[in-house]
């Protein structure tokens, strides 16, 4: 993982696995024996068949829950194992702004601090430990509707910019918890592009929040991190942005990007790619010829480059598996 990272021509291309909850329900044992037959290079249980609460069934097997969490958001889940959606924003109605407390940050020390501390200093032996999932821009959006919030934005509302430094600041003592714990390579998760474009502009990008994630960027850094920055959407600007500020990896939305390019543009910044071949429409509408064959091109791309590609996988609810075998067994064979 780390020679891949840093572009020292590992023997094989590194492969993340995520336990997503919902491939596992939908295709079962199959799948599980698919990953043990195809181990990945990260640390992940996957040692049983994740099912619902019965109560969020209802009679004619359709899935439907509704939670409120610690920011008091209430969100609508629709699919069991894949992340809900936004349903009643706590700050939807700005007056309330000067009444709402965030919750308290995760604190380090305690007997469940240092369980976890233990249990990842053993990981460390053989694995580099990822972790964290730090939200800035989202956040707000779980917070305030997204129009509002990006309108706020650009017209350098006072209430906003305020919430928005309340929220860096607690993402910080997030980030601080994480690293002290012992995680190593931190994610964060603000999807920052629609389809065609980003969702804000570099210049308010730059002005905005640069500042914070150079703060947070390098606090990870002074531990001896790593920052893993995920970006659904096509970033422009924004990811020249992000490179400019030290990330060790981008993990973008693969058919944005032209794969040569994209890989070029973060060698020359010292950066690498987290290759999640795109789920849009390759992996659960494309054939298992066309999944081996953009497998085996990321593979000749980055090979080519010494490094600086991780195959990462997370098999949903939505890919027949003949194409869920093939991406897996395609990276096995071209890696």
């Amino acid at each position: 993982m780390l020679r891949a990272l840093e572009y020292r021509r590992p023997d094989r291309m590194p492969v993340y696995y995520h336990p997503s909850p919902a491939g596992l329900h939908v295709h079962g044992r199959k799948l599980l024996e698919l990953f043990r037959a195809h181990p990945p290079d990260n640390y992940v249980k996957f040692d049983e068949i994740p099912q619902p609460d019965p109560r969020t069934v209802g009679p004619d097997g359709t899935y439907h829950k509704f939670e409120t969490d610690d920011w008091g958001t209430e969100w609508e889940y629709c699919t069991f194992g894949l992340q809900g959606s936004p349903r009643k924003l706590p700050l939807a109605d700005f007056g309330r702004l000067k009444d709402y407390r965030l919750p308290p940050p995760p604190a380090v020390g305690g007997a469940a601090f240092e369980a976890q501390r233990q249990e990842l200093s053993r990981i460390r032996d053989e694995y580099l430990v990822f972790g964290g999932w730090i939200l800035v821009f989202e956040k707000l959006c779980e917070l305030r509707p997204m129009d509002d919030v990006l309108v706020e934005l650009y017209t350098g509302e006072a209430p906003l910019l305020g919430l928005l430094g309340r929220v860096e600041d607690w993402m910080l003592q997030s980030l601080r918890y994480e690293l002290a714990v012992g995680r190593e390579a931190i994610f964060f998760g603000d999807d920052w592009g629609f389809q065609t474009g980003p969702a804000i502009s570099p210049e308010k990008f730059r002005e905005l929040f640069a500042p914070g994630y150079a703060r947070m960027f390098g606090e990870v850094k002074a531990r001896g991190g790593r920052v893993i920055f995920h970006s659904c959407g096509r970033l422009d600007g924004i990811l020249d942005e992000l490179l400019a500020l030290g990330i060790d990896c981008i993990w973008p939305q693969a058919n944005c990007y032209d794969a040569r390019e994209l890989a070029r543009t973060c060698k020359d910044h010292g950066a690498s790619v987290l290759i999640h071949p795109d789920r849009q429409r390759l992996v659960p509408h494309g054939t298992p010829a066309e999944i081996r064959e953009q497998v085996a091109r990321y593979a000749e791309i980055h090979h080519g480059l010494g490094g600086g590609g991780i195959f990462y996988v997370e098999i949903e609810n939505d890919a027949p598996f003949e194409n869920v075998e093939a991406l897996i067994t395609a990276i096995a064979e071209c890696r």
